[in-house]
């Protein structure tokens, strides 16, 4: 069982290594473009977004898994979605590379928690799987392959 201690430990995480994400795509725009303060501006923006959005989102599950309200989940991705969407039309109006950098920057976090969720070793080895979902993934299995062979029962 995950404490908050452990969340929050994750969460930091994300965070660190969503900034480095950042920090390695305004070097590699350097570059590419050259110093662009609107690329740097446009790209800390959306990461300090994407931070925010987070957040945003784990407070609305954690009230929503609490209280049972749905709406709260709701009225979180409403808040979010529109959060992105002004960042974005100010980031665009601003320049094209800043609009893009903003994208870029909404992106940040999802390297390290694809890193942390689908690749990293420890995850992977020890995610326990319920028995009786492990049973019936394995049916699934034999049933794809006894169709694929051409097999009957």
């Amino acid at each position: 069982m995950t404490t908050m201690d452990d969340i929050h430990k994750l969460k930091k995480q994300i965070f660190l290594y969503g900034s480095l994400v950042a920090l390695v795509c305004e070097l590699i725009s350097f570059f590419i473009l050259g110093w662009d303060l609107g690329f740097l501006t446009g790209l800390l923006a959306g990461l300090a977004t994407a931070i925010v959005n987070f957040n945003i989102l784990a407070f609305t599950l954690d009230r929503m898994l609490k209280s049972g309200n749905q709406g709260t989940s709701a009225l979180g991705f409403f808040v979010r979605m529109t959060l992105y969407c002004v960042v974005f039309y100010f980031a665009i109006t601003r320049s094209y590379a800043a609009g893009a950098a903003c994208l870029i920057g909404f992106l940040t976090l999802k390297v390290p928690m694809y890193y942390f969720y689908a690749i990293k070793p420890k995850f992977n080895t020890e995610r326990k799987i319920r028995p009786e979902v492990q049973a019936m993934y394995e049916e699934e299995d034999k049933k794809a392959e006894d169709e694929y062979y051409g097999r009957e029962e």
